[in-house]
């Protein structure tokens, strides 16, 4: 076998270590795990809120996430507010471009309830996925 020319040795060893750690992502996703209780805390405030919207709208992109896991806690708190009859969900992107939702109530209008509970921190799948089924494969 012929030796590798020094100005590709090192081609080869980033092109080694992008395969190595692809692999560890792709063997990791399916193996994160999480104890929920359906208290977890996903209220943000409208700041935030409206910050992580404009950064989806200033960065549209395809999503890089199958779904996500929001509590019941913040359903429960954002149903519980006086003249909320449902939820409006907001496609958004967090700082690092990362994807998110978020999540506000809605009055019999069909205005959002910006001035209440508005919700967030979704735990995406990837990685958070539970077990294996016809919806997450």
């Amino acid at each position: 076998m012929r030796a590798i020319p020094p100005k590709f040795r090192f081609l080869v060893v980033v092109a080694l270590a992008g395969c190595v750690l692809a692999a560890a992502i792709i063997l990791s996703v399916n193996t994160v795990s999480a104890q929920y209780t359906g208290n977890e805390n996903h209220v943000v405030t409208l700041a935030q809120a409206a910050k992580y919207i404009q950064n989806f709208k200033n960065h549209p992109t395809t999503p890089t996430i199958k779904g996500g896991h929001f509590a019941r806690s913040i359903f429960d708190k954002i149903l519980a507010q006086p003249g909320c009859v449902g939820i409006r969900y907001y496609y958004a992107a967090l700082d690092d471009g990362s994807p998110t939702m978020v999540l506000v109530g809605v009055d019999q209008n069909g205005n959002d309830m910006d001035s209440g509970v508005i919700g967030e921190a979704v735990f995406p799948c990837p990685p958070f996925c539970g077990s294996a089924n016809q919806l997450n494969k």
